[in-house]
């Protein structure tokens, strides 16, 4: 039998082959010990291979679930850092708009104080215009009282008693009422 170089030869072949005897040939238990040791060793190559296989493709199957878990534990992971920028953007944006708001409410609030004093202040001047403008009064009023109580008393003293009644009288026309003292000086 002739063997083209490169055909695969399994160790059924090498089971069957059989080799032509010649005159001068060699040892046939020789190379049927060495057949049957070289179906063995390509029989137990050929499984190791075959074993060898299996797990080169067992390994390349973990290897590509390894990089699908990487991947999707990669995509996952700039997804969580993008969320993470996003909530740091957000709160920094809500940090910043609540100090705004913060800053024009103490505005507001310090021009509504600002306000409430001015007006605060305006009342008590007005108050104090009409307690000053109360009490020039009542001065002037007791003034004149006082200016005419005196009047009477000089005139209760100079005139007689009729004339002073008179004079009661005619004040008591005109809307002024003489004071008790007066009255009891002038009897």
């Amino acid at each position: 039998m002739s063997w083209v170089r490169g055909m695969a030869i399994t160790p059924v072949d090498i089971t069957h082959t059989r080799f032509r005897t010649s005159l001068r040939g060699y040892n046939k238990q020789d190379v049927d010990a060495f057949v049957r040791a070289v179906r063995e060793a390509l029989e137990e190559a050929l499984n190791e291979r075959s074993e060898l296989q299996r797990k080169v493709d067992s390994l390349r199957d973990e290897l590509e679930r390894i990089r699908k878990i990487e991947s999707t534990m990669s995509h996952a992971l700039t997804i969580a850092q993008k969320s993470a920028d996003d909530l740091r953007a957000n709160a920094h944006r809500q940090a910043e708009m609540i100090l705004r708001e913060a800053e024009q409410e103490r505005v507001r609030m310090t021009i509504d104080t600002q306000k409430e004093v001015e007006g605060l202040r305006a009342e008590i001047g007005r108050l104090q215009a009409v307690r000053d403008r109360f009490a020039a009064e009542l001065r002037a009023t007791v003034s004149a009282f006082q200016e005419l109580l005196n009047r009477r008393l000089i005139a209760a003293r100079e005139l007689p008693e009729s004339a002073a009644q008179e004079a009661c009288a005619e004040e008591e026309n005109t809307g002024v009422q003489p004071a008790a003292s007066d009255v009891q000086e002038v009897a």
